[in-house]
This record gives C-alpha cells, sequence and structure tokens, in this order.
C-alpha cells in the first residue's frame, strides 16, 4: 500500500512540475472582425531579426486567441503576429492590429488590444514589461502624435525616444543578464541611447548576447563593403563580373559562357512579381528579335524567390533567351555582382567582354546597342 502512494506522489508532482513550466496567453483583440485569421507565436531572436522563430499558429475566433506553450529554455520575448492581408506580387499588406508581444516564463498572461497598443498583465516579468515598455511606449505615442502637428516629424520622434528611453534603460538593467534584457537592449539602434548611455548600460548585458551583436555588427559591415566593392567593380567601363547561376531545369549556368565571347550581351534583372520589369519584357523581345542575328545575346536572371510564380511568368511571356534563377531574391550571387537594389535592371556589355553602360531603358538602351553591333548591324540590315 505504501509502495502504491509513494507512486501516485511522484507521479503527481512529475504532473505539476510540468504545469509549472507552462506559459499560457489570452489575448483579447475586441472585435469579431478578425476572426478567422491566423496569429503566430514568434519567438524574438536577441539580436538577429531574420533568426526569429515561429513557435505555434492559432487562428482567431470571438474577437480572441490564446496559446499554451511548454518552457524549456530561459525566458524570452515573443512578437504574435497576424498573416498578411493580402499579397499583391511582391507587397504584403497586414491588418491595421497593433503588433503584441510580452515575455514567456511560466505561468498565466493576458493581452489586451486597444486603439493606442497592447496592455499585457500576469506574470511578474510581464508586469515589468507593461511598466517600463509597453506603457511608456502607448503615452509616448499619443504624445508625439500631438506634438507633430505642431513641429517636424524628425522632432516628434525625437520627443518619442526622449520619452521612452529612461524606462527602457531601467528594464534593461534590471534584467540585464537574461536573454530579455538583451533583447530589448538591442531591439534599438546604438543611436538611440547616444554614446555615453549605450556604453555604460552594455556593460551590464550578459557576455554571449554582446557577443552575438558584434558579430551581426560585423557581418553587416563586411556586407556593407562587398557591395560597395560589386557596385565599384561593375560600373561601366569595367569588365564584366562572372557569376554562378540555375537555369530552369536546375543545370547549372555561368555568365562567362555568353558573355566576353564576341557577341554583345544585354542581363536584365527582373522578378515575376515586378509590374515595371513584366512591362519592359514586350520591348525586350523586340529588341531580340530585331538585333539578335546581328550578334546580340541577352540572359534573364528572376529575383524571384517562389519557383511556382516564376515558371509560371515564364510560361506566360515566353522569352527566347537563356532564363534563370537560383530563386535567392536580391540575396543571389548575381545580384550581388552587380550592386543590384531595385528592378528592372539592365547590363549591357560590349563584344570584349567590358560593361559599356547600366540601367538603361527604352530607345537610349537601344540606340547603345545599334552602336555596340557597329558594322555587323549594318552588315545585318
Amino acid at each position: 500500500m505504501m509502495g502504491r502512494n509513494i507512486l501516485f506522489f511522484l507521479s503527481l508532482s512529475v504532473i505539476l512540475s510540468s504545469c509549472s513550466r507552462n506559459f499560457t496567453v489570452e489575448a483579447e483583440i475586441g472585435s469579431e472582425d478578425y476572426d478567422g485569421v491566423t496569429v503566430y507565436m514568434i519567438r524574438k531572436h536577441p539580436v538577429e531579426y531574420s533568426e526569429n522563430t515561429v513557435l505555434d499558429s492559432t487562428v482567431i475566433s470571438g474577437g480572441r486567441y490564446g496559446f499554451t506553450y511548454r518552457i524549456s529554455e530561459e525566458p524570452f520575448i515573443a512578437i504574435f503576429e497576424l498573416e498578411p492581408k493580402g499579397v499583391s506580387g511582391h507587397t504584403e499588406f497586414y491588418y491595421d492590429l497593433p503588433q503584441a508581444s510580452c515575455v514567456v516564463e511560466p505561468g498565466r498572461v493576458e493581452l489586451i488590444y486597444e486603439t493606442d497598443g497592447v496592455k499585457v498583465s500576469g506574470t511578474p516579468a510581464n508586469t515589468d514589461y507593461e511598466k517600463y515598455i509597453l506603457s511608456p511606449q502607448r503615452q509616448a505615442r499619443s504624445k508625439s502624435i500631438e506634438y507633430a502637428g505642431r513641429t517636424s516629424m524628425s522632432d516628434s520622434i525625437r520627443f518619442f525616444y526622449n520619452e521612452t528611453r529612461p524606462d527602457i534603460v531601467a528594464f534593461v538593467r534590471k534584467y540585464a543578464d537574461s536573454r530579455v534584457g538583451a533583447t530589448v537592449f538591442f531591439s534599438r539602434a546604438e543611436g538611440f541611447y547616444g554614446d555615453s548611455l549605450y556604453s555604460s548600460t552594455v556593460k551590464c548585458i550578459a557576455p554571449e548576447y554582446v557577443a552575438m551583436d558584434k558579430a551581426r555588427t560585423e557581418r553587416m559591415e563586411a556586407e556593407r563593403k562587398a557591395a560597395e566593392s560589386a557596385r565599384i567593380s561593375s560600373r561601366e567601363g569595367n569588365p564584366y563580373v562572372d557569376f554562378m547561376s540555375l537555369a530552369r531545369d536546375g543545370s547549372e549556368r555561368r555568365f562567362s559562357q555568353i558573355a566576353g565571347s564576341g557577341n554583345v550581351t544585354l542581363l536584365v534583372f527582373w522578378a515575376s512579381w515586378c509590374r515595371p520589369c513584366r512591362n519592359e519584357i514586350p520591348e525586350l523581345k523586340r529588341l531580340y528579335e530585331t538585333y539578335h542575328k546581328a550578334g546580340l545575346e541577352m540572359v534573364s536572371v528572376s529575383l524571384d524567390t517562389r519557383r511556382g510564380e516564376w515558371e509560371k511568368a515564364l510560361d506566360e511571356e515566353k522569352m527566347p533567351w537563356p532564363q534563370w534563377s537560383t530563386l535567392e531574391g536580391f540575396g543571389s550571387a548575381s545580384s550581388k555582382a552587380y550592386a543590384v537594389h531595385a528592378i528592372p535592371y539592365v547590363v549591357l556589355i560590349d563584344r570584349h567582354g567590358i560593361i559599356s553602360l547600366v540601367n538603361i531603358h527604352g530607345k537610349a538602351l537601344e540606340e547603345a546597342i545599334k552602336d555596340l553591333l557597329g558594322s555587323q548591324m549594318q552588315f545585318s540590315e
């Protein structure tokens, strides 16, 4: 009998221990207009936005939603984000609800959506999060909107920063040795704090998170230098820059297989979602049909990220020259090689592999092609 009692109490202890590690959040939106919309629970990375992690999702019903999460790590900040309201090309449109956030730690938390923001209550850390972060932001936002009507936008933003900075620093210092404190601290740029305040506060942050931020800063600086180098090397008068991409069938292609082979080459960066790009295609097809026999080669590199959308556009447009894409968007090697930040973007390369002109369109592009083709063009005509 005693053995059964011991087993019972051990089982009860395990159950209670398990419950004590659960985080539960209940959100009240106050309107059923968003019913049926999916909302995501996302764990914020302390320093890298791109490393945020979707933990769970649910659907809003009766103007409410909720999550229960089994905590197996130290407390962290979660954001609750609604799915896009719609997508038009590459642009996503979002609902007008303010973004909600809270500290995920054992216990029950309540989120209340209001016109000026979201209130949080429940656990000890969330009591502080409301006191030092959310409440001051709501108050400062209301004041800065009123203030904006009497001054410039930059002064209004400066007012908002000045109003919220002391409370944010107080919260960060209270939670400085934790992931929560680091996340709040590094979510603001260094300029938000000013040199002196930043230096004194960062010393309080746990070293592992400071190291993360240092690595991020170094990576961003390396990317900036690489982009500047690409911008310089892809200027007019420089040799073309080679890169690898993929054809529609997945086979590897190198730009050097086409450019610099004695032909004039037009490199075109585009995407299925880019309306100006699509509008330009009929003119590009006319140029190709008119000048291809005289020595004009063309290569289109798509900055799409979704294969289905890219292939659908290819089927619709029926461009008769090589079509490549690694489906990496602006992060592709080809885009980086030519410092492409907006599309449509074209690069015209002469017979010797020298960049002649960049980002020209319409009549100017055609005249440049004719000039580079020269006697071959006259022979073709």
